[in-house]
């Protein structure tokens, strides 16, 4: 599964450190520092409220594409169990007559061979000419 708190947590401190570096580089006086801390700090906490409501959207968009692939993997193994009962259906009494006429042609190719093993037997007892 995807890890989004380290991730979330790499950027809150890389904006933190990169904002932090900027209010403190750039020359200004102390209210105007003030002023600028207050608002880098109300777009800092606007960043990071976006990056929640991005993270939850991601965890619900994840929960609802697993439930839907578990549905269809449900839906998907049954109408295989189903096709399979049905071509077991279909397939059982053809299965049956094949076996039957099998039967019957073992039973016709035993009776040929005793016929053949006779007339040979015939041949033998007549007299060579």
């Amino acid at each position: 599964m995807v890890q989004v708190k380290p991730f979330i947590l790499g950027i809150v401190s890389g904006g933190a450190a990169g904002a932090l570096y900027v209010l403190l580089s750039a020359p200004s006086s102390g209210k105007e520092f003030r002023s600028n801390a207050v608002q880098k700090s109300k777009e800092l906490s606007n960043v990071l409220n976006g990056f929640n409501e991005e993270g939850h959207q991601f965890k619900d968009q994840v929960t609802q594409t697993s439930k839907e692939t578990l549905s269809l993997i449900r839906h998907l193994s049954e109408d295989i169990s189903t096709s399979i009962e049905g071509w077991k259906r279909t397939i059982a009494p053809h299965q049956k007559n094949i076996q039957n006429y099998l039967e019957q042609i073992e039973e016709s190719l035993a009776d040929l061979e005793e016929k053949a093993k006779q007339h040979r037997t015939t041949e033998d007892d007549l007299p060579q000419q």
